[in-house]
């Protein structure tokens, strides 16, 4: 009978996390107290969850490629790619380049590998990695460290915003330089805030009206991302045999000039950058990873899609950023890199405007995902009432 009692208590209620300063025994799987109910009061890191994964088992339908693979590559692949890592490679050179971007995809791996061996001792409901956290370092750190991670992905999505409004400035300035006509640099007054606003309002409205359109939306903007990087590697192989030159000149082809690094001031703003503000502008570009977990819900299984789905987007991505990397840094000059931080666009295959198409359809992919997985975090502290001011969002649902 008190096994039944268990039972009734438990059904259907969301585990909440435990305090960090309780010495709680973590018996992940085996379901007791919160799992299956066997009498043993045993407060659990994860447990089976049956009743909660019941619950929401017809939202979770996506599989390893779609759920977990896909959002964290299309979030490693960003505007860094397009308009900053040429010019990172003008200025550190091919070899340190290669080295910032293995350096921090050591470090993407560090936190793959202690977020896996997490992930796969137990189910994983809604709030991603909040939600793992919470469960194993206690409510305390959980509420910390979610709130921080709240507010990366909120500062994330205003830096795509940005991206998407420099890729439109710097496309506009190419064609009136090409036309022999100044460009001010603004279109219009308050250009970037208003192009920013009207960004961040139409990616709320389609986030605001189901998920099903941000993950429409989100396939198609990083089909458009792998088209964009193909055709600059197609045309970078092409300018490098000399049978393709983009809107390039043949003076700007040089072979094997930027190999070591050669630190000069930048042509626009005068600062002369270094090693560490080269490795300052590379890392942001290998931190998506946390992506695919965000999805956590929406997997039919979370325990092995997130530490697959997560591990071949690392590869995928360091292998593409390499590629660029030295494809493009071994055949345009070194000054043509350093003046046109836009040269990817300039050396695309068959037209250049295939990629600054998408840049901007990348950053606002990645606006898209910051927008849809900012709100369940959230949501999730909210359902564990973990801070007052979070109880309205838990009411108004």
């Amino acid at each position: 009978n008190n096994n039944n009692n268990n039972k009734k208590k438990t059904n259907g209620h969301r585990k909440k996390p435990k305090p960090s300063g309780h010495n709680a025994r973590h018996d992940h799987g085996n379901g007791n107290g919160h799992g299956n109910g066997n009498g043993n009061h045993t407060t659990s890191g994860f447990g089976n969850g049956n009743n909660t994964e019941n619950d929401t088992e017809h939202h979770a339908n996506l599989g390893t490629f779609r759920g977990a693979f896909l959002p964290s590559l299309q979030s490693i692949l960003g505007v860094i790619l397009f308009l900053r890592l040429t010019h990172i490679t003008s200025q550190a050179g091919c070899i340190c380049t290669t080295a910032l971007l293995l350096a921090s995809t050591a470090s993407t791996l560090l936190t793959w590998s202690s977020l896996s061996a997490i992930v796969t001792n137990g189910s994983i409901q809604s709030g991603g990695p909040y939600y793992v956290i919470s469960r194993t370092l206690g409510a305390d750190v959980g509420a910390s460290l979610g709130l921080l991670y709240y507010s990366g992905s909120i500062l994330s999505g205003s830096m795509f915003v940005l991206g998407v409004v420099e890729a439109v400035h710097c496309s506009i300035r190419a064609y009136y330089a090409r036309w022999g006509y100044g460009f001010s640099g603004h279109l219009f007054w308050y250009d970037s805030q208003i192009l920013s606003l009207a960004i961040v309002a139409a990616t709320t409205t389609c986030v605001h009206f189901g998920n099903r359109f941000v993950v429409v939306f989100s396939h198609l903007f990083l089909m458009v991302t792998v088209l964009s990087i193909v055709c600059v590697l197609a045309g970078a192989v092409a300018f490098a045999l000399g049978i393709y030159d983009g809107n390039l000149q043949p003076y700007d082809r040089s072979p094997m000039e930027n190999l070591w690094p050669r630190f000069e001031p930048d042509p626009f703003t005068g600062v002369t950058p270094d090693v560490f503000s080269s490795l300052a502008l590379v890392y942001p570009s290998v931190t998506g990873i946390l992506n695919g977990m965000s999805q956590s819900h929406r997997l039919k299984h979370p325990s092995q899609s997130i530490p697959r789905g997560t591990f071949w987007s690392i590869v995928a991505s360091t292998g593409i950023y390499l590629a660029v990397c030295w494809v493009v840094g071994t055949t345009v000059s070194n000054r043509t890199l350093k003046v046109d931080k836009f040269v990817a666009a300039s050396l695309a295959y068959p037209h250049e405007l295939i990629v600054r198409a998408g840049v901007v359809v990348s950053a606002l992919g990645l606006v898209l995902g910051c927008m849809s997985t900012a709100p369940n975090l959230l949501s999730a502290m909210a359902d564990d009432e973990l801070l007052p001011c979070l109880n309205r969002l838990k009411e108004n649902r």
